[in-house]
């Protein structure tokens, strides 16, 4: 069996934005959950550290950010990878990103990165401030990257970029998903996918997702009725729903994802890459 892992990190204004879903796929492509929870970030560091592997974790921040907001990080250097920014984001405060951030964008804009802007132009970049705020999404869960990483680089699979070990079965693949994206690959409705948060027909609209979840993504998930009241009352608890539907949907058959083509992986090693199934 695969451990799965779906994580929501909000706008992460605050510690207590961030919520988590557990279950398990077996063998025959059934996830069945333990729980969705509000969970702090100190804990959901430890449970990616400490879970059982193999295991798949689909993560809703980005993994990085614009290549030429990168290069402006340290200096003007051009950098190579992901890790490369984690890391220096990590010798920052969340104060320094963000008076970065504003001189950035103040001369270039908000700039997205390569695939954001190709594959889903409906996106925000990294680098957007307002409504919603993006930046203590980006900065905090690079951050937790960096930790990840500083901890053990053998323990994680974090694609595109290539793995530092051939044993899969002893790893913990971390995946950036949009669960907004994920819902429009699947079939979703533009009115439903856009229109589950704050809209007027929100609950009508989390309860049609609820519902049509499985079908619509066709991993079999029997027992996800156990998680209704919340995923019906949170919109962020069913994000975290849809983040591990997504993991279990990659640990199934990562070939149904769509992956950067070659002429696309250079950017996205540096930048990150959302991971959504083939339309």
């Amino acid at each position: 069996m695969t451990s799965i892992i779906g994580i929501d990190f909000s706008d992460a204004k605050s510690d207590r934005s961030t919520w988590v879903a557990q279950g398990k796929l077996t063998v025959d492509g059934v996830l069945l959950f333990y729980n969705a929870e509000m969970t702090p970030r100190k804990q959901v560091l430890n449970l990616l550290s400490t879970v059982s592997t193999p295991a798949v974790a689909g993560i809703d921040f980005p993994f990085g950010v614009p290549r030429a907001f990168a290069n402006s990080l340290c200096g003007g250097n051009d950098i190579k990878s992901m890790p490369d920014v984690w890391y220096l984001l990590a010798g920052m405060t969340q104060h320094e990103f963000i008076a970065t951030r504003d001189a950035f964008v103040e001369r270039f804009g908000e700039l997205k990165r390569a695939g954001d802007e190709y594959h889903f132009p409906e996106s925000f970049s990294p680098l957007h401030k307002v409504n919603p705020n993006m930046l203590p999404m980006t900065f905090l869960g690079i951050r937790m990257l960096s930790e990840l990483h500083s901890r053990s680089t053998s323990r994680w699979v974090v694609p595109p970029l290539e793995s530092q070990t051939a044993d899969r079965d002893s790893t913990v693949t971390l995946l950036e998903t949009m669960p907004g994206a994920f819902l429009k690959a699947i079939g979703f409705d533009y009115a439903v996918y856009k229109r589950y948060k704050k809209a007027r027909n929100a609950l009508q609209n989390r309860r049609f997702i609820f519902d049509s979840l499985s079908i619509k993504s066709g991993i079999d998930l029997p027992n996800i009725a156990d998680l209704r009241e919340d995923c019906l009352a949170n919109d962020d608890c069913l994000d975290s729903v849809i983040a591990a539907v997504t993991a279990a949907c990659w640990a199934q058959n990562a070939a149904r994802f769509r992956h950067p083509n070659r002429a696309e992986l250079t950017a996205a090693n540096l930048e990150g890459w959302i991971y959504v199934p083939k339309s």
